[in-house]
């Protein structure tokens, strides 16, 4: 068929906005809609167009000759949707803007937040088309409907006695996380579809064919909102198109799986189960518990392109039973309350709301140790005297901070004694350790900034100001401060603080801590150790350090690859930064981690650090190490 006589028929659909929560489309939005389709219309873009909404979703249903994933039709949406993100705005609708993930327009909605169903086909004598919309669900919705439209005979009789289906039909599948897709038939891969589709929260029917001459027959929008932003931004509200009659199944045979009102995820958060409840256009607004999730089946005739319709077809009393059905079953479910099977199980919940309350949940939990991870580093760096390492369960950056920090703080409070003199360093790692040390379980300690390097870069995370949260911990501690001077170098502030026989004997105290906590730093200016000191002194970018050799720094230090400190001032640049360093420095680090009765403790993970702490490591210059599985583990295979 030559592509200029195909029809392409469009539904993108986005949220954008939610009427009193998330039930309803304010109609002022659907009339903005309405008129823009007209618009593109009347400038010839499109042949036809209808602006519906289910629940807070709406859909732009347009009829056009450009054809699949026109950069011109999609950017035509996603401009339609900016503006009815403004006017959400104004009217301060809930969520405006919610499925808009990307800043700007790229030449395809697709992964930018807009759910997308498309086809191309040359219309028939006769065309009837149906649209089926969701709310508060997901793409995975389709799967048992459209397998029993396509698949299952006592749903569809025409499988069995009309000649032109009788061969079957053809499934695309997508394994929406590993980016797979299958091709199978139906009846003879019957059994190996479903042991695919069964799983709808990965895998998705997304377009169908008829078999004896792959003429496109249904599609379905395939976007995980989730998957695209990485982390719960509303559920994906998905839309399906199916053409009817003539070869492909009837009209009532397209419809009758949704007599069963089926289990779905979605409902409230996005994090329940519930039954996909059939309804009219006026009933698709999901107010009970935000929900059950609803479905609208909106039937057009296309005659030349044209959008005759839509007829209402869930409007039909016929359907009536199988609302009281999805209303019990809604019941049934509520009354599991947080338990699952309502709650969605916790691999579902990934991409929920979920694992931002796990993580305060995780704070409470016991930390689980790599003893064998510890032995093998013993073996590799012998000079330490206590290693630890954690496995924090996942890679994520902060989760492993908060992980060894906490681990960091029952180290912490395990060794010390009364009297217990302690130096901290500075860094967001330390912080957390700072806010993981239990109140009052320190007895009378004293505690001393390790630093004092004028760093404007997060001046919250500073040696100074470290010290000054940690004391607030326990109503006896001692407290010592750095005063910042107007100086320019090291030297000039040892010269000054002689004059102050208090003050320098705070100085020269630092050097004789009992235990010392350290952060590691690598390579990234937003930091606020050496690494931003270049950039705030010198405007050196990360990438201009390590052409000068450096891959890490400790107590802002700069260091090699080879563990050495880069304080000779064979660098001038170095040499200037190193100058300005002002607290205990790498070599005088090592000479205290060399001494048996100081605590030299490094608290440093995450993937990102392997190289500076493995250069730090080289160096000797501590002698308790805190740390995590991963990074452990890279350590390990060198």
């Amino acid at each position: 068929m030559a592509a200029e006589k195909k029809l392409t028929l469009s539904v993108i659909k986005a949220d954008v906005g939610g009427w009193v929560g998330h039930c309803a489309t304010h109609p002022d939005m659907l009339v903005r809609a309405q008129e823009h389709l007209d618009k593109a219309v009347k400038q010839g873009m499109l042949v036809d167009a209808k602006a519906l909404n289910c629940g807070d979703d709406m859909e732009l249903i347009m009829t056009h000759h450009r054809g699949e994933n026109n950069t011109e039709i999609h950017e035509f949406a996603w401009d339609t949707f900016l503006d009815l993100t403004e006017l959400a705005k104004r009217l301060k609708l809930y969520g405006a803007g919610q499925d808009m993930l990307a800043d700007a327009f790229s030449g395809n909605v697709k992964g930018m937040g807009p759910g997308v169903a498309e086809m191309s086909f040359v219309e028939r004598k006769s065309e009837p088309v149906i649209i089926f919309m969701a709310d508060k669900t997901s793409p995975g919705a389709w799967n048992l409907p459209v397998f029993k439209m396509f698949g299952d005979p006592f749903n569809t009789p025409g499988l069995v006695i009309d000649p032109s289906m009788h061969r079957g039909f053809r499934f695309r599948v997508l394994d929406i996380f590993e980016n797979k897709e299958w091709i199978l038939s139906c009846p003879e891969d019957m059994y190996d579809l479903l042991v695919l589709i069964g799983a709808s929260g990965r895998y998705l029917v997304e377009r169908v064919y008829r078999k004896k001459d792959n003429e496109i027959v249904s599609v379905a929008s395939s976007q995980k909102l989730g998957l695209i932003a990485g982390r719960y931004v509303g559920k994906d509200d998905p839309v399906l198109i199916v053409r009817s009659q003539s070869g492909f199944p009837a009209v009532g045979e397209v419809l009758e799986p949704f007599a069963f009102p089926h289990l779905v995820e979605g409902w409230m958060r996005g994090s329940h189960h519930g039954p996909l409840m059939p309804v009219s256009f006026p009933d698709a607004r999901p107010i009970r518990f935000d929900g059950p999730p609803r479905v609208i089946a909106a039937g057009f005739q296309l005659c030349e392109g044209k959008l005759i319709g839509p007829v209402d077809l869930f409007s039909d009393v016929a359907y009536d039973d199988a609302r009281k059905e999805a209303s019990k079953i809604a019941t049934y479910m509520r009354r599991h309350g947080p338990f699952e099977p309502h709650r969605l199980g916790l691999h579902e919940m990934e991409y929920t709301t979920l694992p931002q309350v796990m993580a305060f949940i995780f704070e409470k939990s016991a930390i689980p140790r790599r003893s064998d991870l510890e032995d093998e580093l013993y073996k590799l760096y012998p000079h330490l005297k206590e290693i630890r390492v954690v496995d924090p369960g996942i890679k994520d950056f902060e989760a492993v901070q908060k992980t060894i920090a906490r681990e960091a703080a029952h180290y912490v409070q395990e060794i010390a004694w009364e009297g217990v003199k302690i130096g901290i360093s500075c860094g967001k790692t330390l912080y957390y350790v700072v806010t993981y040390l239990e109140q009052e379980r320190l007895t009378n300690p004293h505690i001393y900034p390790l630093s004092l390097t004028r760093i404007f870069v997060m001046p919250g995370l500073t040696s100074n100001s470290l010290v000054g949260m940690m004391s607030t911990k326990y109503p006896d501690a001692i407290a010592y401060n750095l005063p910042s001077m107007p100086v320019t170098s090291r030297a000039e502030y040892e010269k000054q603080i002689k004059a102050n026989p208090e003050l320098q004997k705070i100085y020269q105290d630092i050097w004789n801590v009992d235990i010392m906590l350290l952060a590691i730093g690598h390579l990234a200016v937003d930091k606020p150790g050496f690494m931003a000191l270049a950039q705030q002194e010198l405007n050196l970018s990360a990438e201009q350090l390590a052409a000068k050799g450096v891959v890490a720094e400790i107590n802002h230090t700069p260091i090699n690859a080879q563990g050495e400190a880069l304080i000779d001032k064979k660098d001038k640049d170095l040499g200037a930064l190193t100058d300005r360093i002002i607290g205990i420095m790498a070599p005088e680090l090592r000479e205290k981690a060399a001494e048996e009765n100081k605590y030299v403790v490094a608290v440093a993970g995450g993937l990102e650090k392997t190289e500076a702490l493995r250069a730090c490591l080289k160096g000797k210059f501590f002698n308790v190490l805190i740390t995590d599985a991963y990074v452990a583990e890279a350590l390990v295979k060198g």
